[in-house]
């Protein structure tokens, strides 16, 4: 019994030590995306293959998606393949506009998905110009086979590439009398000494002269180190795969028939691992109404560092922080609503990890809208609306047609709340829907208030995107008269000659001034004959046409009685 007890007691115990250590040893991780190879050096013209591929993190997926941005003066793209992709179905396929910078695809594949490290396709580059290239993500999805969709990108792996006229060195040629210089050592992989690389891989390049009879050479941790004296052969590159992450020192010397030369020792920099996750603090101070809440957000990378962040709004671009700009970073004014963020957090070797949130900014109170016009005569009534809202704050006064806002008009409300907005603005006919806003001195916003339907007619002439009430185009008749009238005045004041002639200049004004007033006569009519014919005329639209008739007529009297009577004077 007392055995029994003991195995009991001694599983309990084991069960709980396993249930209290293994969190220590399980690291919740996500998918990635990464290029391959992560880095490399070329010279101008050559071209090069690398690969998107994902890593599941041993959960199977389903479909992934993302954006890819390369510098357009330093890379060209020759060609995409998805020959050996992971993914079978693709709803949108992967492909570039040549006058953009950018890669986009969709793809997936059916149940049961896909679980581990996969190509999802490749881009054959030409390198163009002199300089580093960098490869990076914009945007990305990796979604679980779990019934749910489930977004598990979690890390990033950008490429960075270098490209230069000449990548070796040529070769110098060394007198016999002596032993060989220190070589120079090219890595294609890890072009820069003090770059930092996500590439695992390393690959190293000499140039050999004629006299060299062998080489020796050691990669280890030490900046210093002498290779041994014995050689090995006559080789010019040697590749390491499956590095640790830190930095390396590649350590060469070569012989010749007068023996072993100086060392040549060169560094390079392997960080494959992203940085630790994070959380995004949101600090609105305790008001939900705050529309610049602060941001809080670090991460940490013990390898390469921090080298900067990427912050994203909703479905805006992500842009780019440095850490002297966070703790607190200070978000740009947001309006009322929920608001995805994403920060990513990105080390010196191009790795990545993101961090998602949502910011929820409450509206603060909407104004009412007590008093509007169903209906509104544009160039004949005013537009009047009055209110209530928060005293002493900015109304924003909002007339749209079919979603589209076509006014917007800025008041201010009263020390009691109230505000009341006129105006005489000429607007095309239509329906139309009135709704007010209210923003504060921080900018915070409310939501709108309720839309009020108006049916709008407008009382004049459109032409193209000019309107002219006719109240106005009675006026320029008018004005047409008057300056008619003093034309054929002038006309008989100036003129000191025969009555032939003075006839012959008074029948040309009156013809000129007769030709002006018909054109002008003639598309007001035929505004009017469009009217007419319009059905559901309203009563105050025919009103208006009946008005503008009778102007039309009264006024075409008035020039030709005060042209007959000139004519008379002159028989």
């Amino acid at each position: 019994m007392n055995k029994v007890n003991y195995m009991k007691n001694k599983l309990l115990f084991s069960l709980i030590l396993i249930i209290l250590i293994l969190p220590f040893f399980v690291k919740a991780e996500g998918a990635s995306f990464f290029i391959y190879p992560g880095s490399g050096s070329f010279k101008i013209g050559e071209s090069f293959l690398v690969e998107l591929k994902v890593d599941t993190a041993n959960i199977p997926i389903n479909a992934a998606q993302c954006t890819i941005h390369f510098p357009k003066d330093k890379l060209e793209i020759l060609d995409i393949s998805k020959k050996d992709s992971v993914f079978k179905l693709w709803p949108e396929e992967p492909a570039f506009q040549k006058d953009e910078s950018r890669i986009t695809f969709s793809g997936g594949l059916p149940h049961p998905g896909f679980n581990g490290i996969g190509k999802i396709f490749s881009i054959t580059f030409k390198a163009k110009a002199e300089g580093t290239a960098f490869l990076n993500f914009e945007e990305g999805k990796v979604l679980a086979d779990d019934g749910k969709g489930t977004n598990i990108l979690s890390f990033l792996k950008e490429g960075k590439y270098f490209f230069k006229k000449t990548i070796f060195p040529s070769g110098i040629e060394i007198s016999p009398l002596g032993i060989p210089l220190p070589p120079d050592i090219v890595s294609l992989s890890h072009p820069n000494e003090e770059d930092w690389y996500n590439n695992n891989s390393a690959r190293f390049e000499w140039s050999l002269t004629q006299d060299i009879t062998g080489v020796s050479f050691i990669l280890d941790k030490n900046l210093d180190t002498i290779p041994d004296d014995e050689s090995e052969g006559k080789i010019q590159s040697k590749i390491y795969e499956n590095l640790e992450d830190g930095t390396w020192y590649f350590h060469l010397k070569l012989k010749n028939e007068n023996g072993w030369g100086q060392s040549s020792h060169r560094k390079i920099q392997i960080d494959t691992r992203p940085p630790h996750s994070f959380e995004i603090i949101i600090d609105n101070e305790g008001d939900p109404t705050n529309p610049q809440p602060n941001l809080y957000f670090e991460s940490e990378d013990e390898i390469s560092g921090i080298s900067i962040y990427k912050l994203k709004i909703g479905e805006g671009n992500f842009f780019n922080l440095a850490a002297a700009q966070i703790n607190p970073f200070l978000l740009p004014l947001q309006g009322p609503g929920l608001h995805p963020l994403k920060v990513r957090a990105m080390d010196e070797a191009g790795n990545g990890i993101e961090s998602r949130t949502i910011l929820n900014i409450e509206p603060i109170e909407s104004p009412q809208i007590t008093l509007w016009p169903q209906t509104y005569v544009a160039g004949e009534e005013t537009f009047y609306t009055e209110g209530t809202a928060l005293a002493n704050i900015e109304v924003l006064i909002f007339l749209k047609k079919n979603e589209e806002e076509i006014k917007r008009w800025q008041i201010l409300s009263d020390s009691d709340g109230n505000w009341s907005f006129s105006t005489k603005e000429l607007i095309k006919s239509g329906i139309y829907y009135l709704s007010a806003q209210v923003k504060d001195e921080r900018g915070a916003l409310s939501n709108p208030s309720n839309y009020y339907k108006i049916e709008i007619f407008f009382s004049g002439i459109v032409f193209g995107p000019l309107l002219i009430s006719f109240r106005t185009l009675i006026l320029i008749l008018t004005l047409i008269l008057i300056l008619g009238i003093i034309s054929v005045g002038y006309f008989v004041l100036k003129s000191k000659g025969t009555k032939k002639s003075l006839k012959k200049e008074t029948r040309e004004a009156k013809e000129s001034l007769q030709d002006a007033f018909g054109d002008l006569k003639k598309e007001i009519e035929k505004r009017i004959e469009f009217f007419d014919s319009q059905p559901g005329m309203s009563p105050k639209e025919k009103e208006i046409c009946e008005e503008l008739k009778k102007a039309l007529e009264k006024a075409e009297e008035s020039i030709d009685k005060e042209i007959g009577d000139i004519e008379k004077t002159l028989k």
